[in-house]
């Protein structure tokens, strides 16, 4: 085996930094997690040989012991990373029951002086003293503030020059690092992280040029979404146990609460610290057919940041959400709809807090134009322009673009400030131009949580069940328990998977992509989600493999679950959705229910196919659970649906003897798993509903990329969860 090199290798438009572990893709930073880049490098050290599985293992990993699964994650993402697609191999070739080997031409460079330290900034020896050092910088005048900026940088390796900009990694921990705000001198560094170790997230601030974090934050629950004041003294921030907005000192001390409330978000210091913007609502977008009710999908507002009364800002529009100050503070640009679905009337707007109007930007057709993918997210607004992220679940990354404060329209084409190839979020700007983000490693896949044959709730912990870098998102398991039906990214769009739960076999079912899947209890056939054309209908796929045949036309398979005779199938039909049994063998359709309002998801008859629990989308921020009895003859009215859960649930399942509802629900401010019990004969609620398992582990959550679907299938609860890793980066630009 070559020994290591302290050079470079270059290989197609990519440069590899051994020395300061950075990849380049035509000059241009590619950010990979540190596993991954090891990956890179053990491939490249040994591209003229296959290098197998276990001995890239430990190359890797080193004694720690580490699954296989581990490793064709680290292998999937570092294709992704350098462009390959399902079916190209211009880097990396598996050699099945071998290992994998590099084939790409490599020229290797070598360094002709002693190499740097690596990217990440050097830590300087920082005492008891840091805290007074630290504000001393925050008061210092700008003369003073570049001189110790030159004096810190002399400790900092410097990294490749990328146009006169430098790209530095802030933070390298193996945990969750994200919402990064920079003070405004550039100096200091803010973000939310988990790496207390106490199972939430917390307030962290850093020097940016060296030395360690301070802990700002420790109370119980989620503390994210920082924000400098003007003068670096303070932070804003959302969360907290019980939920608002607080600020804190910059340094640490006792949390001031300014707004209290759940659901209060991304908190912004006005230019001159004397308000603060926040908005209030759920994170997803919510189509709500046909209403267009004020403040249903978020809304905006500005408090004192002494505290005092909140003033609404754009308060007619259905959803005003992601807000940011204009430079002069006279204005706030927002993610907004005139409507309450998220349809056209979706863009950025500018509202004149001193007139009270709103001007709708144009950005959201400039960026499809430019091909720009997800919806735009700002971040920050300067002279420059607005600096955003966007929320493509691929690859996204910082972009500018230019919106005049004037008119409040797009005055110019949007540059690309990042090429990284993961997920970049929350950026954020300090006064100097220096741009801090996110980068995000998302991995979902199926889990298993063993339940308690006594009381229905969680007895072990989350078991994976599938293990792959692609998205997998759980469907159902057959009545046995050995077939799970998935739906999977692997093949670069949704696909409807297999996997065999004795041999641990997986493969693909469909090929002509699918959302949505459902298992009969027999363990026989497969109902899949089709789209012929324009037109929405479900196949039906002998589960061996074969060509479908169509079940139905204008339909959808949206959560609907078998009979337990594998008779009868549960679909929706209607621009407002409602249940439909389907008799698989004659086509016949029975209508279930209806609302007026409302549309109806996730139907699931009961074991003995008596009743149907579902759950509903009342308001774009209200899911309400109900079971209704099976009438073949007509269809249930209204009146005589069973509420079982009436504060908040959605994805209901019954347990094995039908006297539970297993449900997904953000009562305790996450989304968790619980059970509630119903009297066997009229499926009204028992008592208090119980947690079955809180995902309160910001590393490890359920609907964190991924809708949170479920099954309950012989004593276990399948489920999706996503798994997240995040460093926060500095993109510090060209000196003046």
């Amino acid at each position: 085996m070559p020994e290591p090199s302290s050079g470079s290798y270059e290989f197609g438009p990519f440069v590899l930094d051994a020395a300061k572990r950075l990849l380049f893709r035509n000059s241009e930073p590619v950010p990979l997690a540190p596993k991954v880049l090891d990956t890179l490098l053990a491939l490249i050290e040994q591209r003229q040989d296959v290098i197998s599985k276990e001995e890239l293992l430990h190359r890797v990993w080193g004694d720690t012991v580490v699954e296989e699964g581990g490793l064709a994650r680290n292998i999937s993402l570092l294709r992704k990373s350098l462009g390959e697609k399902p079916d190209d191999h211009r880097y990396i070739v598996t050699v099945p029951a071998r290992g994998y080997r590099f084939v790409a031409e490599v020229r290797e460079i070598r360094a002709e002086t002693p190499p740097s330290q690596p990217t990440e900034v050097a830590r300087t020896d920082w005492t008891g003293m840091r805290r007074t050092i630290v504000l001393g910088l925050l008061l210092l005048g700008s003369a003073a503030t570049a001189l110790i900026w030159r004096s810190a940088a002399s400790h900092t390796p410097r990294s490749d020059q990328l146009g006169g900009a430098r790209l530095i990694r802030l933070t390298s921990t193996s945990g969750l690092n994200m919402d990064p705000a920079l003070s405004p001198d550039g100096m200091l560094v803010a973000y939310a992280s988990d790496r207390a170790g106490t199972g939430n997230l917390d307030i962290w601030v850093q020097p940016v040029r060296g030395g360690p974090p301070t802990q700002v934050t420790s109370a119980e629950g989620d503390e994210v979404e920082p924000s400098f004041s003007p003068d670096g003294s303070s932070l804003a921030f959302s969360g907290g146990e019980a939920g608002g907005i607080y600020i804190v000192g910059a340094l640490g001390g006792e949390p001031r609460l300014l707004v209290r409330g759940t659901r209060t978000r991304t908190p912004r210091f006005s230019p001159d610290g004397q308000s603060i913007l926040y908005w209030v609502g759920q994170t997803a977008w919510v189509n709500v057919p046909d209403r267009a009710v004020p403040g249903a999908s978020g809304t905006l507002a500005v408090v004192p940041s002494s505290g005092g009364t909140r003033r609404a800002v754009a308060a007619d529009f259905a959803a005003a959400r992601y807000g940011v100050w204009s430079p002069d503070g006279r204005k706030i640009l927002f993610v907004g709809a005139r409507g309450a679905d998220a349809g056209p009337s979706v863009d950025w707007y500018v509202a004149d807090l001193e007139r009270g109007t709103a001007v709708r930007t144009g950005a959201f057709e400039a960026l499809r134009a430019a091909g720009v993918i997800g919806a735009p997210v700002p971040g920050a607004w300067t002279a420059e322009g607005v600096v955003f992220t966007t929320t493509d679940e691929t690859a996204s990354n910082v972009w500018r673009l230019p919106i005049s404060a004037q008119s409040g329209l797009v005055a110019g084409s949007a540059t690309r400030l990042t090429f990284g190839a993961a997920l970049e979020r929350s950026a954020a700007v300090s006064a100097a131009g220096h741009v801090a983000f996110t980068t995000l490693t998302e991995n979902v896949d199926v889990w298993r949580i063993p339940l308690d044959p006594m009381t229905g709730t969680a007895s072990g912990e989350p078991q994976r069940v599938t293990d792959d870098a692609a998205r997998d998102m759980v469907m159902n398991v057959s009545a046995d328990g050995r077939m799970l039906t998935f739906v999977s990214s692997r093949t670069a769009r949704n696909e409807v998977w297999l996997k065999d739960h004795q041999t641990g076999a997986e493969r693909q079912l469909t090929y002509s992509g699918s959302d949505a899947a459902r298992i009969s209890p027999d363990g026989s056939r497969v109902a899949v989600q089709q789209q012929a054309g324009a037109r929405q209908g479900v196949g039906l796929y002998d589960a061996s493999g074969g060509q479908p045949s169509r079940l139905c036309d204008d339909c959808r398979l949206h959560g609907g679950g078998w009979s337990s005779d594998s008779s009868r199938l549960l679909i929706s039909r209607g621009a407002l959705e409602r249940p439909v049994i389907l008799d698989v063998n004659s086509r016949r359709e029975i209508e279930l229910t209806a609302h007026p309002q409302w549309n109806i998801f996730q139907p699931r008859f009961s074991p003995d196919d008596r009743w149907v629990v579902f759950h509903t989308t009342n308001a774009p921020d209200l899911r309400q659970v109900y079971a209704v009895p099976v009438l073949l003859d007509t269809p249930v009215p209204v009146t005589e649906w069973v509420a079982i859960a009436p504060d908040f649930g959605i994805y209901p399942n019954w347990s094995a003897d039908g006297t539970g509802v297993y449900h997904f629900s953000l009562r305790d401010g996450q989304m968790c798993a619980w059970l509630q019990q119903v009297d066997p004969r009229s499926k009204r609620p028992i008592g208090a509903p119980r947690p079955v398992y809180h995902f309160h582990r910001p590393r490890l959550r359920a609907a964190a990329r991924a809708t949170p679907s479920n099954d309950v299938i012989r004593g276990a609860l399948f489920v999706t969860l996503t798994e997240t890793v995040g460093n926060i980066w500095l993109l510090d630009p060209a000196r003046r």
